[in-house]
Parts: C-alpha cells; sequence; structure tokens
C-alpha cells in the first residue's frame, strides 16, 4: 500500500551511484515530500566562503565522511524549517553507527517516524555512473574511499535497522 509514503519520513539507503538523488526526486513529486539530501546540503556549504564551508571543503576532497556534529546541526536546521504536515526525505543519512544513534534521536524528539528504503546496484555499475557524473570529487581514487566508508560504516547501519524492523514485527 501507499500509505506509509503518506505518514512518515523516508530514508533512502544505497551505495553512491545507485540512483539514490533520481528516485528521491520521483517520489518527492508523487508524494510531496522535501528531500534532504546530505550530499546536495554539504556542498552548498563548501561553496560558501565560511569557516564551515573551508573545513567540509577539506574533508570532502578527500573522500572522508563529514563529522557526525556538522551533519547534525545541517539535519537539525534542516527540519526547524519544515512544516509540521510535510514528510522529509532523507537521501545518505544516517551513514555511521554514531550518525544512526543521534539521527535517531533527533527525529525522536521532533516526533518522527521513518521507513527505510534500501536500492541495490552492482558496485562496477555504480562507479561507472559516478565517473560518468563527471563531478569534481568524483575521481576513481575518491570514489574507491567513499565507497570502502560505504561497506565498513553504511551497511552496518542499514543492518541495525532491518534488524529493528523485524523487532517491531515480532512484538506486534
Amino acid at each position: 500500500s501507499d500509505n506509509f509514503f503518506t505518514t512518515m519520513d523516508l530514508i533512502l539507503f544505497g551505495i553512491q551511484g545507485s540512483g539514490k538523488g533520481t528516485q528521491a526526486k520521483i517520489l518527492a513529486e508523487k508524494y510531496g515530500f522535501s528531500i534532504f539530501e546530505t550530499g546536495a546540503e554539504l556542498r552548498k556549504i563548501r561553496a560558501e566562503d565560511s569557516e564551515l564551508g573551508k573545513t567540509v571543503r577539506k574533508i570532502i576532497d578527500r573522500g572522508d565522511l563529514v563529522p557526525n556534529t556538522i551533519v547534525m546541526e545541517i539535519v537539525a536546521h534542516f527540519l526547524e524549517n519544515v512544516p509540521a504536515d510535510t514528510r522529509v526525505l532523507f537521501d545518505g543519512l544516517p551513514r555511521s553507527f554514531e550518525q544512526k544513534e543521534t539521527f535517531d534521536a533527533l527525529l525522536a524528539a521532533k516526533n518522527r517516524e521513518t521507513q527505510g528504503i534500501f536500492l541495490t546496484v552492482p558496485r562496477d555499475e555504480a562507479i561507472a555512473r559516478m565517473l560518468d557524473r563527471g563531478r569534481a570529487d568524483d575521481t576513481q581514487e575518491v570514489i574507491e574511499r567513499r565507497l570502502q566508508n560505504y561497506e565498513t560504516e553504511t551497511l552496518p547501519v542499514i543492518e541495525a535497522y532491518e534488524q529493528e524492523e523485524k523487532d517491531a514485527e515480532d512484538e506486534g
């Protein structure tokens, strides 16, 4: 049923290059979601001539993960400006276990419920897509590092959400 699309926020999971951005746009248009795309929000800040902008620029250009405190600040700011009746689609978040904990707490504090969607795509196809995008930070070396981060940091997060989902079903 389309039901959860209208009552809950959505979290889109998937390897970089799996088409999250494209799917997010389709879902947002169809169901009226407001999109929080971590990468896009960080790139906006990266372009700013501020202290935060300089910090974020260095981190992104290395292909490393932006520290959780910075990401959560941006999410909190975003949520403060979203109308109460608007569902949010989170793309590219949470990316680590620490982030999951603070993200879940932030959503709980704002009484927002979430549902996850996991997009799968073969690794080599994802790499080819990223190289095709031709973004400045999409070099083979940086892409490899980002995929490594995804495999070590983000996959365990997805597994934890899947486990919570199963636990919730067991209780019901």
